[in-house]
């Protein structure tokens, strides 16, 4: 279930929420400290649907300033008002907690909760067993901070245990690195899971928006079991991967989620997570790190130390990069490949794959180098070519121009990483980077009369191979395509 916290300054502020969230949420939080002269059986009334009630301290992350006996008596209120549930913190003074226990509920559920907002403590399960051992058929609720990712594994286990257990459990962790627990936990037996209204509406961090949740994630649709994809990297903010690839396998009706995995450390993520995996996109800065993880390697990825993608296979995980292949297929779609001169800007893992991609398909490179010139020229070493200075590049004849730094991408989208005035017609630009959909070397080479390939059909193309390692099924390109320009133009949530 999704559960959106209603946090409005004022009651009609509160009161347009409700009315917005009701299509989204399966529950609403009223969060009663967040809202100034909050009225409970005014807003009871409106709701459309079943309502936590929460009264939340400053330390407790909320807003409420008053003592705790005050705190407790709006709860008592929310009771007699008919609430379908109140939420009341394990810190309460035991005499206060027990009156809401203990006491006169009525139909009214509780919801026994404790808070950790600076990290995930070792034993959560000690705590778990306490709060286990309260009077009353309570709903227990632990959310901590994730300071690694890694901390997400052990309130899966707490979530994995308390459903075995038939114990009513909302497990969660705040902060970015937290984010996948808000994801994932209720496909592992959580009770609810909490989403935004809003970007700016939310209640804790890492906190996303309902809707995301629903129309990305599918969470309350999905069946089970749920097979588990994701992007690794640091950061992984920005990208795309959730959107394209949860939409495939929506228009292929596979029980899978996609999400992203942001890691501080490769080896520390794999050893903890490879057995709740199915696959893996990988992205900077762990492609070099994976290489040794994994059990084989595909022969394409060889020469590039380097990999993107990670499947099983026999239960043994095998590494690839579609990285190269995906930027020859949209480059192919213009020409020939064979015998063209290459000139490729930067001497990362998106210019060693789509180098190598490119010599073995006839071409030959050049390689540009800024500040890394030893990179550069050990790239083109491997790839029988030369390394130049940016500086001179498109000094000499060129067929092809491919731009595999990150100069251009948002938010510096006014920065190219060649002079417009070396550009002409008989030059394919090709801009590896994606966002924004039209780069301003794109931009600058359409205007010099040149053909040009976007970023964003490597991407898919890349993408619709992974999908294809993955679950041996053809990639649904269209949706892909569709889901990725709509997250472009900004129009997902």
């Amino acid at each position: 279930m999704i559960c959106i916290p209603i946090t409005g300054l004022d009651m009609n502020q509160a009161l347009a929420d409700l009315d917005k969230a009701a299509e989204l949420a399966d529950l609403f939080e009223l969060r009663i400290d967040m809202i100034k002269d909050a009225d409970i059986p005014a807003l009871l009334s409106a709701a459309t649907k079943p309502c936590i009630v929460t009264n939340r301290t400053k330390l407790e992350g909320g807003e409420y300033r008053g003592d705790d006996a005050s705190r407790i008596q709006r709860l008592r209120e929310a009771i007699d008002a008919g609430a379908d549930y109140v939420d009341v913190e394990v810190s309460t003074p035991r005499e206060l907690l027990q009156s809401i226990i203990e006491g006169e509920r009525k139909n009214t559920q509780v919801i026994v909760s404790y808070h950790d907002f600076t990290k995930t403590p070792d034993r959560l399960e000690g705590l778990y067993e306490i709060m286990r051992e309260l009077p009353g058929d309570n709903i227990l609720k632990i959310v901590t901070y994730a300071q690694d990712l890694n901390d997400n594994l052990q309130m899966f286990r707490l979530v994995e245990r308390a459903r075995k257990e038939g114990q009513k459990f909302i497990g969660l962790c705040m902060g970015e690195k937290g984010e996948i627990s808000r994801i994932l936990s209720t496909l592992l037996g959580g009770y609810l899971t909490f989403g935004s209204l809003d970007r700016g509406k939310e209640s804790a961090p890492g906190q996303i928006t309902a809707s995301r949740l629903r129309d990305v994630y599918r969470i309350g649709s999905l069946k089970e079991p749920v097979e588990l994809y994701g992007v690794l990297g640091n950061p992984v903010s920005k990208s795309m991967g959730p959107w394209i690839h949860n939409r495939a396998f929506k228009e292929t009706n596979r029980s899978a989620i996609y999400v992203p995995l942001l890691a501080d450390n490769a080896e520390k993520f794999f050893e903890g997570f490879k057995d709740r995996i199915q696959g893996l996109s990988v992205t900077m800065p762990f492609k070099e790190n994976m290489v040794p993880l994994v059990s084989a390697m595909e022969d394409a990825a060889r020469p590039t130390g380097a990999l993107n993608t990670l499947y099983k296979k026999d239960d043994q995980w095998i590494g690839a990069n579609t990285d190269g292949v995906g930027a020859l297929q949209a480059l192919e779609k213009l020409t020939d490949v064979s015998g063209k001169r290459i000139l490729i800007i930067g001497a990362g893992g998106a210019a060693k794959a789509i180098g190598h991609e490119a010599v073995r398909r006839g071409a030959s490179v050049t390689v540009t180098f800024n500040a890394n010139q030893d990179r550069a020229e050990k790239l083109a070493n491997e790839l029988g070519g030369k390394a130049i200075p940016i500086r001179a590049a498109l000094n000499d004849a060129t067929d092809i121009l491919i731009n595999c730094s990150p100069v251009g991408m948002t938010p510096d989208v006014e920065t190219s990483p060649v002079s417009a005035r070396k550009l002409n017609d008989k030059i394919i630009v090709f801009d590896t980077v994606y966002n924004p959909l039209e780069t301003r070397l794109l931009r600058d080479a359409k205007e010099a009369g040149c053909k040009t390939v976007t970023g964003a059909e490597m991407f898919l193309n890349q993408a619709a191979a992974q999908f294809e390692l993955w679950t041996g099924e053809s990639a649904p390109f269209e949706a892909m395509r569709e889901a990725l320009m709509d997250q472009l133009q900004d129009k997902t949530p």
